[in-house]
């Protein structure tokens, strides 16, 4: 099944290239860019499991390519990772592995050449998609990101690769292969549709939103079927005065029958004196504390279940002392099991396209709280773009 099912991606991937008008292909008309990062990620905290001092070295090299044709663009982002530890045969491990592609997309375009006792090297199409373009209709067919969610910390409706708030690379995503097509209207508004396959129809997903600009309002009605769970819901974002305001509610049913809500609205303001404040409440009908083990070991497992506590209440605050140098932090709140998650950070950019940063994520609570299971961790990155 699932090869049948590739075949007929892949066709329709190569197949868009014939859409392609002849003139497209001609060397004046094709632009093409290359570009880049080179990422060390130095981190150090606890076993969540034998309490002892574990260190992980993450060298990553990405590199992009685009190419972009009238309204025509292909894009293409190839990672190798290579990371150092000394906790690979521990069970604290199995989060990394379980963020393979294998395990969370349909295409499997990554290869992990060595998991031994102290080094994990994976190579992977991180990206890769045909991207055409009109006011009236943008369609993506590939490997590619699909956020519906807008807000930064537990959002109901970024369903296809949502992110857990403490994770430390929020921008690295695993990507979805989908047909994603835009019909855009002229008055702020339309349809967006998602369509992404699976090994059968228990793994497919499939996404319809509506969206419209309301006053100073974007607003959106979302209905899907991630997998085997069902999600409906509503979202708006925009401003009252210089506010910023959004809000998001679903009402979703997983395929064990649970059926639920999940609720979250937030509000953020940029102060003169180079201060912002981002304030979001978070009403998880979804949770599940009784595994929290497997919550913390599953990459999938993590995104699904978003929290295992119900009430979650979440501030970041940022204040930029020099054009050059940035601090910011996170709090969150469990309500329930009274855990809290810190997470100070200091970016400084020391040279054009080369930023180091410094940060903690700092946990408090009892166990089978939110937070409590969890170790302090201590990092160092330093990020080249090229």
């Amino acid at each position: 099944m699932k090869k049948t099912a590739v075949k007929i991606i892949f066709s329709l991937f190569f197949f868009s290239f014939f859409l392609i008008p002849r003139e497209c292909f001609s060397e004046s008309a094709i632009v093409t860019e290359a570009g880049g990062y080179y990422k060390n990620l130095l981190t150090f905290t606890k076993s969540i499991y034998t309490d002892e001092g574990i260190f992980a070295d993450l060298s990553r090299l990405r590199v992009e390519l685009q190419a972009q044709a009238k309204a025509w663009i292909f894009y293409a982002a190839v990672d190798n990772e290579f990371l150092v530890n000394d906790f690979a045969n521990t069970a604290d491990f199995a989060f990394t592995r379980s963020q393979q592609q294998q395990n969370l997309a349909f295409a499997d375009l990554d290869k992990v050449s060595v998991d031994n006792d102290h080094l994990y090297a994976r190579h992977s199409l991180y990206r890769a998609y045909l991207k055409y373009y009109s006011p009236s209709l943008q369609l993506v067919i590939g490997k590619q990101s699909i956020d519906w969610g807008k807000m930064r910390f537990y959002s109901p409706v970024d369903l296809f690769n949502s992110l857990a708030p403490s994770a430390l690379e929020p921008d690295e995503r695993v990507g979805v292969d989908a047909l994603n097509l835009n019909l855009a209207g002229s008055d702020f508004s339309g349809i967006n549709i998602v369509v992404s396959p699976g090994t059968d129809s228990g793994e497919a997903s499939f996404g319809v939103k509506l969206y419209n600009k309301m006053a100073t309002y974007d607003c959106s009605l979302i209905a899907a079927s991630i997998k085997k769970d069902i999600a409906v819901g509503v979202a708006l974002d925009g401003y009252a005065k210089d506010a910023g305001l959004r809000a998001e509610i679903t009402h979703n049913r997983h395929d064990n029958g649970r059926d639920f809500a999940r609720i979250a609205v937030g509000v953020d303001y940029n102060f003169p004196n180079k201060l912002y404040i981002l304030f979001e409440q978070f009403y998880n009908g979804g949770f599940e504390d009784n595994d929290a083990s497997a919550f913390s070991s599953s990459y999938d497992k993590s995104r699904r279940i978003l929290s295992l506590k119900k009430h979650l209440s979440n501030l970041y605050l940022s204040y930029e002392l020099t054009p050059l140098l940035k601090l910011s932090n996170m709090f969150t709140y469990d309500w329930e099991g009274k855990s809290v998650f810190l997470a100070p950070l200091i970016k400084y950019n020391i040279v054009e396209n080369c930023d180091i940063s410094a940060g903690l994520e700092l946990f408090y609570g009892r166990a089978n709280s939110e937070f409590g299971d969890y170790k302090h961790l201590y990092y160092f990155e330093l990020k080249r773009y090229f």
